[in-house]
């Protein structure tokens, strides 16, 4: 059995990371992070969301008949650790993970010829929020808090826990919003408080709320590994060239335990990571557990490996002159969005009890 990823992955991700390291380099994270605290909603880097677009990852799920790559959910998983690993400042969540999977499995005809080829060349961006529906007709009055790219995005789904959807223009009239002061202005948020405007319904087979929950969930986790991994890199190449009473903080037997203890995390929520890819590749009844595990697994690799290589770089870590600062601030932020660890912790706990349930019954 192969736990890994096929050579062609491999030769793909591998593009898409020289072509990141060339348009979304630390200078320009820093650039968007510090113009994203004073313009309203965040700023999306556009270089790197071109290249995403221009190399298929924002079309990758999308089949080509709308104008995408038709690429499966292992080629964007892979594509995801590697947008984590620069911390790229773009609505790869929002737009690419949950609206336009949301477009695929519930869309109507009309709502897919419409935005997903939009999607596909990265023209539109997409948002998604888990919410109570309640319309009048056509017409929605909500408010909805704490919208992923709610500022910039296009579009709206709004999906209930009962499997009921609404897509939203929400370039129409009766449509506010107002940008959230986050700690992570590469992952910014809006409150859309939405008075009579038209919403179209959705088509939404049984179980589309937690599909497209736990497959968000797994791409989300690729992209908190790739931050923990670029935050072990980051705090090696620094402990190795910095010194402290004559010798390298590396040489340090703490300094070398503790970054073993994120290399172990890491490892782990790799494991997790590529059993979710694979149960969402494959449509295996594995998928709620798998996604659980990984966003969980993922989640804690993450802050704990921002958190400890901030504290390897001493005082200067806090600052913005540090690499690692970012990738703090990007741990933070994704280990909340579709949920707290608590609530997926909560997820595995009921998902195992239901297993030994069953098997219990069988026996």
């Amino acid at each position: 059995m192969n736990f890994d990823f096929s050579d062609d992955i491999k030769a793909m991700t591998a593009e898409v990371r020289r072509a990141l390291e060339r348009s979304c380099n630390m200078a320009e994270v820093r650039r968007c992070l510090e113009d994203g605290m004073f313009h309203p909603g965040g700023l999306i880097s556009k270089p790197a969301w071109g290249v995403l677009a221009e190399m298929g990852v924002t079309g990758a799920r999308i089949p080509e008949q709308w104008g995408g790559s038709g690429l499966g959910m292992l080629e964007l998983a892979a594509c995801a650790e590697e947008i984590g690993r620069v911390c790229a400042p773009v609505p790869s969540l929002p737009s690419v993970y949950l609206a336009t999977e949301a477009l695929l499995h519930s869309g109507t005809d009309s709502q897919r010829e419409r935005w997903l080829p939009q999607l596909a060349r990265g023209e539109a961006v997409g948002s998604m929020c888990f919410a109570p529906i309640d319309a009048d007709g056509e017409r929605l009055t909500a408010r909805y808090a704490a919208v992923p790219a709610g500022a910039v995005a296009d579009f709206l789904v709004v999906m209930s826990a009962d499997d009921c959807a609404v897509l939203i223009d929400l370039h129409q009239d009766g449509v506010s919003r107002h940008p959230l002061r986050v700690l992570d202005p590469g992952s910014p948020m809006a409150e859309l408080a939405l008075n009579a405007v038209r919403s179209e319904p959705m088509n939404c087979p049984a179980g589309s709320y937690q599909g497209i929950r736990n497959r968000a969930a797994v791409l989300l986790a690729f992209e908190q590994l790739g931050g923990a991994s670029r935050a072990l890199d980051i705090a090696r190449d620094y402990t190795l060239q910095r010194k402290t009473f004559g010798r390298t903080v590396a040489s340090y037997q703490a300094v070398k335990h503790l970054m073993a203890d994120v290399w172990v995390k890491n490892e782990i929520a790799r494991g997790h990571a590529y059993h979710g890819a694979w149960a969402s590749q494959t449509n295996d009844p594995a998928l709620p557990l798998a996604a659980a595990c990984a966003r969980v697994s993922a989640s804690e690799a993450f802050e704990f490996a921002a958190r400890e290589a901030l504290q390897l770089h001493g005082g200067i870590g806090f600052t913005w002159e540090a690499d690692i600062h970012p990738f703090y601030k990007r741990s933070r932020s994704t280990a909340l969005s579709l949920g707290s660890s608590r609530e997926w912790k909560r997820r595995i706990a009921q998902l195992l009890h239901r297993q030994h349930m069953t098997i219990a019954h069988e026996l």
